[in-house]
């Protein structure tokens, strides 16, 4: 890289030109040489003539560049006469322009063959090479008679590749077609469909359920609704559908009237069953709360079958006589402290309990709501409370502090 740039600049660009000790380590380890030459053509030829012992052995390549500016044919007769010597001694001379990339990609092609053809005999001159083309056998047929034999290849196979060639050639996109076409071209999708012409543009199936619904479809069911419609008619006005009127006898109609009756029993048994389901889930009245009608006795009885005498049923007036008259154990709502204090008058208020008049009991008082407001400032419920507050809670005290407010944890 730096032989490239000594040869791209002037002489007098370079100040003093010397070739160090990195310099010419670098240029002798080089496998590969390009001269890069634009400026003062004399000047560069003469020092590549001065660096040519460093580029023996190895292959090298010459380029002219800046040829947007001036080509090689427009040069002076000496600056070609000079380039043909080169050329001469078998160093290929190339032309480039890195302005408009003319002839770069020749360039590099050729530089990299070249390179690649110098290694592969490097590698082939080496003992290592030796050895393993040893190995190789290569073998070549040789001909046994002077009889020519071409290649034979099957007529089907020819015109196969024939009319594949044609078709490639003649198929065109669906972008050519939109472009010739312009406004009025349409997107077709079934014109590619594997299927019969006939076939390409029918309705997709529809389906339901796993089911193709045209499956069940008719096409002539109107015309043979139409024609049900005029047998039914015909059989209506010939009287087809016309009832005999039988006359019902008393057998029958009693048969017909039980069948009712246990119909609208087994409805009416169906509901009290569902009543009762309901009723099982709710809570459920004691018999005493629960009200018995004689009246009510007797009906149900009588629909089962069962005559009953009221005057056999003197009991029950006697029983709810007897349970009406009897006291009540406990004292109604309705009574008034006064009533209730008259019946317990020996008992004394426990707030006057010891106490011998009125300003005793109030002092009292006094002195029993001073004992609790220590207990009180504790915030005890009352005197039996024992309980222990705790000062510091665990959940309030405890764990690290995260970023934020401190007024709480």
């Amino acid at each position: 890289m730096r032989l490239c740039a000594w040869l791209c600049r002037g002489l007098d660009r370079h100040g003093c030109l010397r070739l160090d000790r990195p310099a010419f380590d670098c240029s002798t380890r080089l496998e590969f040489i390009c001269i890069v030459v634009c400026n003062p053509l004399s000047l560069q030829v003469s020092l590549f003539r001065s660096l040519e012992p460093l580029f023996e052995g190895r292959p090298l390549l010459l380029v002219l560049t800046k040829i947007d500016v001036i080509r090689r044919e427009e040069l002076r007769e000496d600056a070609q006469a000079i380039i043909r010597e080169i050329e001469e001694r078998g160093v290929p001379v190339l032309a480039m322009s890195a302005l408009t990339e003319e002839g770069v990609i020749q360039v590099k092609n050729d530089a990299c063959d070249r390179l690649l053809t110098f290694r592969v005999e490097q590698k082939l001159a080496g003992k290592k090479a030796i050895d393993i083309v040893n190995r190789l056998h290569l073998a070549q047929p040789q001909p046994r008679d002077s009889k020519p034999r071409p290649p034979c290849i099957p007529k089907a196979v020819l015109q196969k590749r024939r009319s594949e060639q044609m078709e490639t050639d003649k198929r065109k996109l669906e972008r050519d077609l939109e472009a010739e076409l312009g406004d009025d071209y349409i997107l077709d999708l079934k014109k590619h469909y594997d299927l019969p012409e006939e076939e390409r543009y029918d309705d997709i199936p529809e389906v339901w359920n796993g089911h193709n619904i045209a499956d069940y479809v008719d096409p002539e069911i109107e015309k043979k609704l139409a024609q049900i419609e005029v047998e039914e008619e015909a059989l209506e006005t010939a009287g087809f559908y016309e009832e005999d009127e039988s006359e019902e006898d008393d057998e029958a109609r009693d048969i017909r009237e039980t069948a009712e009756a246990i119909r609208a029993k087994k409805k009416v048994m169906h509901l009290q069953s569902r009543v009762k389901k309901r009723a099982a889930r709710n809570p459920r009245l004691p018999r005493t709360a629960k009200t018995s009608d004689l009246d009510t006795l007797c009906a149900s009885m009588a629909e089962r079958g069962m005559e009953v005498d009221q005057s056999q049923l003197s009991f029950a007036e006697r029983s709810r006589s007897q349970s009406d008259a009897r006291r009540a154990l406990k004292r109604r709502r309705d009574e008034t402290p006064a009533t209730s204090r008259a019946r317990s008058s020996s008992r004394v208020p426990r707030d006057q309990s010891g106490v011998r008049d009125e300003a005793q009991a109030t002092k009292a008082r006094k002195l029993a709501k001073l004992s609790m407001r220590q207990k009180n400032m504790h915030g005890k419920a009352g005197e039996a409370d024992r309980h222990i507050h705790e000062k510091k809670p665990k959940h309030l005290f405890s764990g690290k502090r995260k970023s934020g407010k401190t007024q709480r944890r």
